[in-house]
């Protein structure tokens, strides 16, 4: 079943789209689902930067139905913790593995109700898993009229093993992909970019860990839209295709 539209928030990024945001090494982007669940994709680093975004942007954190982390490193699920106490109250988290000890003693006393994904799940009506990545999982939406938007958290199993695996459990076309992508120069950026246009990808989002000079070989290689990222942008997508103000 796929959703009639989704419109995403960048929580936090390494740079900053709207002036009066605060920027943070890591990733957090906040989905409204049309007629569907809310769902934080990673908290990033800093507790007190993603609750600070989120109120400068209107979104009201308390209202969420799921989270979704997509691997163990800080930068992705630092604030997990201290987000849970704040909400205080059960959410189910969807995760490709279970965390170290550590971590697990800090989610079960904050009341995460952690979800594994070690194979494709599909965790609500047109949003699914991956499945586990060798530790990292990216989550993929299907946009009636349109196809695949995956996105994900750092790729480390690398972006075009990610949009091939959504491609193939899905059966359906990547239309876009956003989120970080791992690399860092100007060829893996060439690389990607005619992949991506190979594949008829539509669009492209890169955020996080995508290096400048990568970003470049993007720009120039990709035959979509490029779009910037930062804190603050906003992307609609539904059948009538994509809108980014």
């Amino acid at each position: 079943m796929a959703v009639k539209g989704i419109t995403i928030t960048v929580l936090l990024d390494n740079e900053v789209f709207l002036p009066g945001l605060m920027a943070d090494w890591g990733l957090s982007l906040y989905l409204e689902v049309r007629e569907g669940p809310r769902v934080l994709m990673d908290t990033g680093g800093s507790f007190t930067k993603l609750i600070r975004n989120a109120e400068a942007l209107g979104v009201d954190l308390t209202t969420l139905d799921a989270i979704f982390i997509s691997h163990w490193h800080g930068d992705h699920c630092g604030a997990l913790p201290e987000l849970l106490s704040f909400l205080g109250r059960p959410i189910e988290v969807l995760v490709p593995r279970r965390p170290g000890w550590t971590m697990a003693k800090r989610l079960a006393r904050a009341g995460a109700k952690l979800v594994e994904a070690p194979r494709p799940l599909e965790f609500s009506p047109g949003l699914r898993s991956t499945g586990d990545m060798g530790g990292e999982h990216s989550l993929v939406i299907d946009v009636g009229g349109l196809g695949l938007l995956i996105l994900t958290g750092c790729s480390h199993p690398g972006p075009k093993a990610v949009v091939q695996r959504a491609v193939e459990v899905l059966g359906r076309p990547a239309y876009g992909l956003m989120g970080g992508l791992h690399i860092s120069s100007y060829h893996e950026g060439l690389e990607l970019g005619a992949f991506l246009t190979r594949a008829g990808v539509q669009f492209l989002c890169p955020c996080h860990c995508t290096g400048s000079m990568a970003k470049r070989g993007l720009q120039e290689a990709f035959g979509g839209q490029l779009i910037r990222c930062g804190v603050g942008k906003r992307i609609l997508l539904d059948r009538g295709g994509l809108k980014s103000p």
